[in-house]
């Protein structure tokens, strides 16, 4: 443990601050208490208006700066500008660090050396009661993906990675431009650019090394940035450079659902060709969605019926279905048959 006490394996901890209120004192808290590691806490004003920041505690390892410009983004890149430590790690102004998060994180990277990107499990937790079924969901599944290829696997179905749980190295964050100001979520847009970058993300085995606080005023609830449709969007774009770099300009999307032709139109706008549609609905049999057809499969689909819809060169199905348990269901059927995750379908949903 003493060895992470040198600089050579110090943390400098991102926390940009927007009116955190009540929820600040314990953040940072939490992050003081973290043991075994040489770190330094950056705390970036974000046009606060309230009065948390005046009442922070004294501490040397505390840093504050006030940024210029209003935004996340902006608040970041000026943290990251001013890093003193090699490596960098994010934690959010309402959430709660496990004593251990940072050691255990430091850890991970030292035995798996091949990381880029290390994110934590997390338990999310609200003010007002129980977390909503589909968050449970949600934490269930994020929790599920530790090693570099489940995450790999699911990267297109939702953001793999807890942004305030993130670790990397800072002359990695570095060589990826730091974060861009776009249209969707900053963290997800960071993540598709390592991953075209060759990028490996992974998170140690540990549960709860987050608290992963929800209520009403945080971003992914309060700003359009983090909408489903810009979600959505960014997913396209990347999962369009995805498999450029594998060789495939086509594709067949299974599910002629609302969520499949959204797809299609961000697919179709970035340069990827969708040659049609796929489903099980029989009320879709003989239409066509966006003029193209729909085919229809059975309930139980065979190889002959999924294989028909691949060149394995240059085409790949993207599922694209969203409803709950779907996507267990369709990877069931699908590993049944001969065709290959990520080589023959891969999921966007």
């Amino acid at each position: 443990m003493s060895g992470f006490l040198t600089p050579e394996f110090g943390i400098s901890v991102l926390m940009p601050v927007h009116n955190a209120g009540n929820y600040l004192d314990v953040a940072v808290n939490s992050v003081l208490h973290q043991y075994g590691v040489q770190f330094e806490l950056i705390i970036i004003d974000d046009s606060s208006t309230d009065t948390a920041l005046s009442q922070l505690p004294s501490d040397t390892r505390i840093r504050r700066l006030s940024s210029p410009v209003r935004g996340i983004v902006a608040a970041l890149n000026l943290g990251l500008k001013h890093a003193r430590f090699p490596y960098i790690a994010r934690m959010d102004a309402d959430d709660i660090a496990d004593p251990k998060r940072l050691f255990t994180q430091l850890n991970h990277f030292q035995k798996n050396p091949e990381l880029d990107i290390c994110g934590t499990k997390v338990k999310l937790f609200c003010d007002q009661g129980l977390i909503g079924e589909g968050y449970r969901h949600y934490q269930q599944w994020i929790n599920s993906l530790c090693t570099p290829a489940d995450i790999e696997r699911e990267f297109f179905v939702e953001s793999p990675i807890p942004h305030p749980s993130v670790m990397l190295r800072r002359e990695y964050l570095n060589s990826l431009g730091g974060y861009n100001d776009s249209e969707w979520p900053e963290d997800y847009d960071l993540w598709c650019r390592a991953l075209i970058a060759n990028a490996k993300f992974g998170k140690p085995d540990e549960p709860d090394l987050l608290l992963w606080r929800d209520h009403q005023g945080r971003l992914s609830r309060s700003n359009i940035r983090y909408g489903k449709q810009m979600f959505l969007r960014c997913k396209a774009y990347y999962l369009t450079k995805y498999l450029e770099q594998k060789g495939i300009d086509s594709c067949t999307i299974l599910g002629a659902g609302p969520t499949g032709l959204k797809l299609h139109d961000y697919l179709e706008q970035n340069g990827l060709q969708v040659k049609g549609f796929i489903d099980i609905n029989m009320k879709l049999k003989g239409r066509q969605k966006r003029s193209k057809a729909v085919k229809i499969l059975a309930p139980e689909p065979n190889n002959s019926q999924l294989i028909e819809h691949i060149d394995q060169s240059q085409s790949i199905i993207i599922a694209a279905v969203s409803s709950r348990g779907a996507r267990e269901k369709i990877r069931r059927h699908l590993n049944n048959s001969t065709l290959v995750e990520q080589r023959d379908y891969i999921f966007a949903a």
